[in-house]
């Protein structure tokens, strides 16, 4: 979507007319030819046809231009000699001096404000794009994101419990958890992070503590909770009683149905042998 919008403004830039290059960032009066006229300069030449416009630049390139006024100029629109009255534009236009077709007030064409603000759509669609992208990962909705740290932290928590199932967390089981972490939540959880969690997970567990690991997490997170259960758990098989009583329960105050248990239990079977790798 970024380089879609980002070559979008790079066409759109390409067809203003062009200025002398400057470094100006800002709001400036400049002058636009439209056409040769046949009122006499100062010279032999005759006067060129303007429009006054005021653009806005960033670093020289401009973004918006709009059309105020006409002028003549001497010099093919590069310095502005006088300005040029609708007025004095009937008058030149009763006698011929201006070509028919160059409207008597000078305003925008729809072109030039299609241009216009097709810029600020396109600014305002990359501005929505950014801040719903923001907002999704602040809320865990993306899923090449982080996921939300209340949910991170409560699967780390829940995969701690699994672990001390069989009585004791020990190192091996402490770098599969990291590990899972890492890959499940994008997020990284230091060993020491870990151990303090271990620590005051407690295994004497009532319903209502099943149901509270789940509290205020989504689908995704969830299956992802159990998938980190089942992944402490079958990770040395065959798997302890207590093992298997902790995530069927888990699942149970989760509310995950049995279909999508077997589901992410057979996942985790096929992911085995990736964790045991590192």
């Amino acid at each position: 979507m970024k380089k879609l919008v980002l070559a979008g403004l790079l066409v759109w830039l390409s067809t203003f007319p062009t200025h002398a290059y400057t470094s100006v960032t800002g709001f400036t009066t400049e002058l636009e030819f439209v056409a040769q006229t046949s009122i006499a300069g100062s010279g032999r030449a005759n006067l060129s046809l303007c429009y006054v416009t005021r653009s806005f630049r960033v670093f020289g390139n401009a973004l918006t231009s709009d059309v105020q006024r006409y002028a003549l100029s001497d010099d093919n629109c590069m310095t502005e000699d006088r300005p040029f009255s609708t007025q004095q534009m009937i008058i030149a236009h009763s006698l011929d001096l201006i070509p028919a077709d160059i409207p008597i007030v000078a305003s925008n064409d729809i072109r030039r404000n299609l241009k216009t603000y097709g810029l600020l759509a396109a600014i305002a669609l990359t501005m929505l794009v950014v801040i719903l992208r923001r907002v999704r990962s602040i809320l865990g909705y993306d899923p090449n994101g982080p996921m939300r740290k209340m949910a991170a932290e409560q699967i780390v928590s829940v995969m701690c419990h699994a672990a001390k199932c069989d009585g004791l967390v020990g190192s091996k089981e402490l770098g599969l958890i990291g590990r899972a972490a890492k890959r499940l939540t994008r997020r990284n959880f230091s060993t020491a992070d870990i151990i303090r969690m271990a620590d005051h997970s407690d295994l004497n567990l009532s319903l209502d503590d099943y149901i509270a690991f789940g509290a205020g997490l989504r689908d995704r997170e969830k299956d992802a909770m159990i998938y980190a259960a089942l992944l402490i758990t079958m990770f040395e098989m065959p798997m302890l009683p207590a093992e298997y009583q902790f995530v069927t329960k888990l699942a149970y105050g989760l509310g995950v149905p049995g279909q999508d248990f077997r589901r992410i239990m057979a996942t985790v079977l096929d992911d085995l042998d990736s964790y045991a790798a590192n």
